[in-house]
């Protein structure tokens, strides 16, 4: 019999990392909490600090992220609220296709195009403004293979057919339904992008002759070729095949109006491959031809493109997809694992998890790493994905909360993560679940015989859609996480504003944002105590404002004269107004 440990391996290789894997080699490294003397060793515990803070003039360090992606910028994608679904568990729609039946991850895999068009107001009421949809092109199944890569085909990660809609999911017709009813409710579309890889059974001739030229070699992240393991899957000769990408590229925003593309294990090109691709999604995106009404107005496609490169290194991201101006954009990998760290604990198929962060590490340890990108650069904040373990469920494993008795705090951890992404310049992501703290039931650990339980670190979050019969803490979480995100519609300098960090320790993290004349102070408490700090009004002046500013409380804690005060566990938002 195979070890666990092993077969883990081949899953990673197969879902997560095509490239540099080989399901022989050494077995992975466990995860701290998967030692066999102690399986249940993390037990985080959060700062009951109540001090309070006095902020002066001296006190501030004025350096800033001026001028890097969204921070000072008026880029159009900086406003972006994204939900992510993954269409085969999300939701199953009445009279609409049958769903792929079966895949890794713990749903009934019956998720259709017709249940995501009926829940569309549903994810509108969530506050965001853009729906990404995971794969959604046809996979054909090739005779006598395994039961594994039945499960693999469920994920749409591999496709056959670049130029059709997979029919477990729907029709073309079904498809462009979807987008025309997003748009109607002022909600962009980007699919996914998986222009890396293939099924074995890839068809190579695209509608206008271009060719799709296969490779039994892999760009791994870093830059070199790697032998694959899959045997039902390939890569590409890139340069080879750079038209046929761009067909595909391109057909759907003529085809469907689309706005972009989430772009999948993106290492796989080079920055200058990226930068070929991307200037025919946006040279695509701007034609007349392709306008089409959003919410009322007459607009074109948005031209998105936002790179998958799973790092906690900034470098690797700025050598993958910034430099060279590859990719617009790319998902916050480091951030959002220091932000789990801090308010619960981590997964990673690398590294052992950890928790009990302090606060400042968010502004220490990542946040002025950012400068290191290229200043065109985007960051996507995100908290959950379909490749990591539910936020819910790492506050579980933390033992911060009992699995299955999700108490005040389990969702006010949830808002408070919520709320530091909705305050940091750039778009956002949430997945689906999220917003009501959503979590698989029976797991917080993922137990030995995790991929027959359908319960690996790396597929264990993608479950059924839950939209219906919330209740009360899950409405009340789902209001209060809209109400955050819509924030940033009468606050710009939320998602576009310069920071200048005022004050951060264990458990408190104070940012001023700007942007233009809108100017907002952001504070999260992560401890479980109430905290309050004093703006002396030195303050205001080495901010470059006016001695005669006040504040007033947006969302969470309350101001009082010049004395903010942050409740236990939360993200409070204060409006600044200078005379």
């Amino acid at each position: 019999m195979i070890k666990q440990s092993i077969i883990a391996t081949a899953v990673i290789c197969a879902v997560m990392a095509l490239a540099g894997c080989n399901s022989t080699a050494a077995p992975a490294k466990k995860f701290a909490w998967q030692t066999d003397d102690n399986p249940n060793n993390i037990n985080c515990t959060r700062s009951g600090s109540t001090a309070s803070v006095n902020l002066s003039a001296k006190d501030l360090n004025m350096s800033t992220t001026d001028n890097r992606g969204c921070f000072n910028s008026n880029n159009k994608f900086c406003d972006l609220r994204i939900y992510q679904v993954m269409v085969e568990s999300f939701m199953h729609g009445a009279d609409g296709a049958p769903g792929v039946q079966q895949s890794y991850g713990p749903s009934k895999h019956q998720g259709n195009l017709k249940g995501i068009i009926d829940n569309l107001d549903y994810i509108k009421s969530t506050g965001v403004n853009a729906i990404w949809l995971t794969p959604i092109f046809t996979v054909t199944k090739i005779e006598g293979q395994s039961h594994s890569d039945d499960l693999l085909d469920g994920t749409g990660y591999f496709t056959s057919d670049y130029f059709s809609i997979d029919p477990r999911f729907g029709t073309k017709e079904d498809m462009k339904k979807l987008v025309d009813t997003a748009h109607s409710k002022g909600i962009y579309v980007f699919l996914d992008g998986v222009f890396g890889h293939a099924k074995i059974n890839v068809k190579t001739k695209s509608p206008k002759g271009n060719k799709l030229v296969l490779n039994r070699m892999c760009r791994d992240i870093g830059g070199y070729d790697d032998k694959m393991t899959l045997k039902s899957a390939t890569c590409f000769k890139v340069d080879e095949s750079i038209d046929f990408i761009k067909e595909v590229a391109t057909y759907w925003i003529r085809e469907l109006k689309i706005d972009g593309w989430r772009l999948d294990q993106a290492y796989q090109l080079d920055s200058k491959q990226w930068k070929q691709v991307r200037d025919a999604i946006e040279a695509e995106s701007a034609k007349k031809s392709n306008t089409y009404v959003l919410n009322g107005k007459k607009v074109l496609p948005l031209g998105y493109t936002v790179a998958e490169i799973w790092t906690e290194n900034p470098q690797e991201i700025e050598k993958n997809v910034f430099a060279n101006d590859g990719v617009s954009s790319a998902f916050n990998f480091p951030l959002r694992s220091q932000l789990v760290r801090v308010l619960a604990t981590r997964e990673d198929p690398f590294t052992p998890g950890s928790c009990q962060a302090p606060a400042k590490s968010l502004n220490d340890d990542i946040i002025k790493k950012m400068n290191g990108y290229s200043r065109q650069s985007i960051m996507n904040n995100f908290l959950t994905n379909h490749d990591t373990v539910r936020f819910g469920d790492l506050l579980q494993r933390a033992k911060i909360t009992v699995d299955g008795q999700n108490n005040r705090d389990y969702y006010d951890a949830h808002l408070t993560a919520m709320s530091f992404n909705a305050a940091m310049s750039g778009p956002l992501t949430v997945y689906y679940g999220d917003e009501t703290g959503d979590d698989v039931k029976g797991f917080s650990q993922s137990p030995k015989n995790c991929i027959m339980l359908h319960q690996c670190d790396d597929h264990v979050s993608r479950s059924d859609g839950h939209v219906n019969n919330l209740t009360d803490a899950e409405e009340k979480l789902k209001e209060n996480v809209s109400a955050v995100l819509n924030l940033r519609d009468t606050h710009p300098a939320l998602a576009h504003g310069k920071r200048v960090h005022l004050y951060s320790d264990h458990s408190l993290y104070a940012d001023f944002k700007q942007y233009e004349a809108d100017k907002v102070i952001y504070v999260m408490n992560s401890g479980t105590g109430d905290r309050k700090i004093t703006i002396n009004n030195d303050v205001w002046g080495k901010l470059g404002l006016s001695s005669k500013c006040t504040m007033k409380s947006l969302f969470g804690g309350s101001v009082k004269d010049n004395v903010i005060t942050a409740p236990a566990l939360s993200g409070t938002f204060i409006n600044v107004t200078c005379r």
